[in-house]
């Protein structure tokens, strides 16, 4: 097994609590557990033992962990905390140790071995993919999943994928692809186990929409805000409570066997 570099690159930002809000809200609205979560979980079976990396919002990680499981999650957001804690609240045999911090902050945490180690949705680049493995491989005693993106299309705000790509202007690389180029053929996954979902959010009123990819977008010229305008009134579905927006995405689990 690898031994941990001695130093990761720097840290990436961490979201506010505000775009985090908006993530987890809408996650759970979306139908990321039934697909993903599922799917994690016919693939790895429950654990009782789980180290969670980057846990978000805490939905993937509950679906892996058993009633009575011990759930260690690293997670830098506040209010995604807050979910985490909630989450493990409403079933009583759960031991959460909750830590703020992320994963370049592992060798200072000296974290046990867990049964499984999850990581999703961990953005990672130019030679981050490696760093993060030789971090967190040695630290799972059955199984290491990481969920990275899939989706031919942006990976960056939640609902880019809504956009046509002469608006989000973002590269359209599969996340995965880039991964596994960055960790080579000598650190490539057992497995790997692709899902199928949507991140859907229904905004309460067409003006809402607007100002959400506005603010995403940055400062628009008017050939550029007729543009949105036109793919917002032909895209946007009327539906019961508002405008609902949906971005096709796909997660990739990269499976490593202890």
């Amino acid at each position: 097994m690898p031994t941990p570099s001695p130093a990761a690159p720097p840290a990436t930002s961490v979201w506010s609590d505000r775009e985090a809000a908006f993530y987890a809200e809408h996650l759970a609205a979306s139908d990321y557990l039934s697909t993903v979560g599922t799917a994690l979980r016919q693939t790895l079976g429950h654990c009782g033992d789980l180290l969670d990396i980057g846990a978000g919002s805490g939905l993937l990680g509950q679906a892996l962990l058993q009633d009575s499981g011990r759930w260690t999650a690293l997670e830098p957001n506040a209010y995604m905390r807050t979910c985490i804690s909630a989450l493990a609240a409403r079933t009583p045999g759960i031991e959460l140790r909750l830590h703020d911090s992320l994963w370049q902050d592992i060798p200072r945490l000296s974290l046990a071995p867990a049964e499984v180690v999850l990581c999703a949705n961990i953005p990672v680049a130019d030679g981050q993919a490696r760093h993060l493995l030789e971090h967190v491989r040695p630290l799972a005693r059955r199984a290491l999943a990481w969920n990275v993106p899939a989706q031919e299309g942006p990976r960056t705000y939640c609902l880019s994928g809504f956009l046509p790509a002469s608006l989000h202007g973002s590269d359209t690389t599969p996340g995965h692809l880039l991964v596994l180029d960055d960790l080579g053929e000598r650190l490539r996954p057992d497995a790997i186990h692709f899902t199928h979902w949507r991140f859907s959010t229904v905004f309460p009123h067409y003006d809402d929409a607007l100002a959400h990819f506005q603010e995403k977008l940055g400062p628009l010229d008017k050939q550029r805000l007729r543009h949105l305008h036109a793919h917002l009134r032909e895209h946007l579905q009327e539906v019961p409570g508002g405008w609902l927006a949906s971005a096709p995405k796909c997660a990739a689990t990269l499976i490593w066997h202890a």
